[in-house]
């Protein structure tokens, strides 16, 4: 894939061991190898890394330049690009950070595998996501958020229409029935935007039975409440650091949208209308499921209530004991609950 037109970045690209490439001004560069991060010696002139900048972005329709100094794009292997230059950074540094794509799993039962779920936990996200239940996935940036998802997408029966929106595209599915959007940057003329609040609404549109939407951090976190909220089940992806604070982002998030937004009427919603919160993390080079949670009736306006069906003990993810309340739901999709 790689040649030389990457600079001292072509064999970094080129090794598999190799999850993150980080590039400060040319001035400093890390790897994320094995889960460890390593300061390399490599240096060059900003010139050089600007040149090596413009390589990456080659064909992926994006742009960097002083009207664009914050550029995010997709590689053709499905590695993410980020970088940022003047006069965002200092004008004598340009910043590159390069998340490999490491397709780890595909499905549910490979992840069992690597040791980031259970097979029972694995059985009960099957049958959530045959059920039709609505998901929230949260975690850390790298914690494999995005894995999981796609390792879910591959339990929606083929009848069913999916519809993705992500600010790159991240998500890979097979999926017989899938449109996959990503967003896109203001043209020369400031124009021509499309958001992800545009794109999640432009979902709706196309009939989806399942949306999902990559990284929700901002006020397209209301048009997906909405659209929930509406009939259509989904799964999505957010940064937190526990199942609870995923749902106090939500609300976080929506609040953004608009001045007249309910507060009351949103922690409502998003407790109504989501399932399921994931909590994954990464600890080295491992990455693991470390809570599941059901979203139950809520005893407290303010405060959300949620239920831990699965969480992370004594070296396991271990089941709680307790089903959730629908549990007939899961059931009838296939879960055979523990006696």
């Amino acid at each position: 894939m790689t040649t030389s037109r990457y600079g001292f970045l072509a064999p970094l690209l080129d090794d598999n061991r190799v999850e993150e490439i980080i590039v400060l001004g040319g001035k400093r560069t890390f790897v994320v190898k094995d889960g460890v991060k390593h300061l390399l010696p490599e240096v060059s002139d900003l010139a050089s890394v600007k040149r090596i900048a413009d390589q990456l972005l080659s064909g992926t329709g994006r742009r960097l330049d002083l009207a664009n100094p914050i550029v995010s794009a997709q590689m053709s292997d499905g590695s993410r690009i980020h970088i940022t230059g003047p006069p965002v950074t200092h004008a004598d540094r340009l910043n590159i950070q390069i998340r490999k794509f490491v397709l780890a799993a595909e499905r549910l039962d490979k992840l069992v595998e690597l040791g980031s779920l259970t097979p029972l936990a694995a059985q009960f996200l099957a049958s959530a996501v045959r059920a039709g239940k609505t998901i929230l996935v949260a975690g850390a940036p790298g914690a494999g958020k995005t894995t999981l998802i796609n390792c879910l997408l591959n339990e929606v029966p083929n009848d069913q229409r999916v519809v993705t929106c992500e600010e790159v595209f991240e998500i890979q599915s097979d999926h017989p029935d899938i449109t996959q959007m990503q967003t896109r940057q203001s043209g020369l003329d400031g124009g021509g935007e499309i958001t992800l609040r545009d794109l999640v609404r432009e979902a709706l549109r196309q009939r989806p039975d399942r949306m999902v939407v990559g990284e929700v951090r901002g006020p397209e976190a209301l048009d997906l409440l909405l659209a929930l909220n509406a009939g259509c089940s989904g799964m999505a992806t957010l940064h937190a650091n526990s199942a609870r604070e995923a749902l106090d982002k939500v609300v976080s998030y929506c609040v953004l949208a608009g001045d007249n937004i309910s507060v009351e009427f949103v922690r409502q919603a998003a407790a109504t209308v989501h399932d399921l919160v994931v909590f994954v993390r990464r600890q080295g080079p491992n990455r693991r499921v470390e809570e599941i949670a059901a979203i139950p009736d809520q005893l407290d306006r303010n405060v959300f209530t949620t239920q831990a069906l699965f969480r992370w003990e004594q070296d396991s993810l271990r089941w709680q004991g307790t089903p959730p309340i629908n549990r007939t739901d899961y059931s009838d999709a296939g879960m055979v609950w523990p006696t």
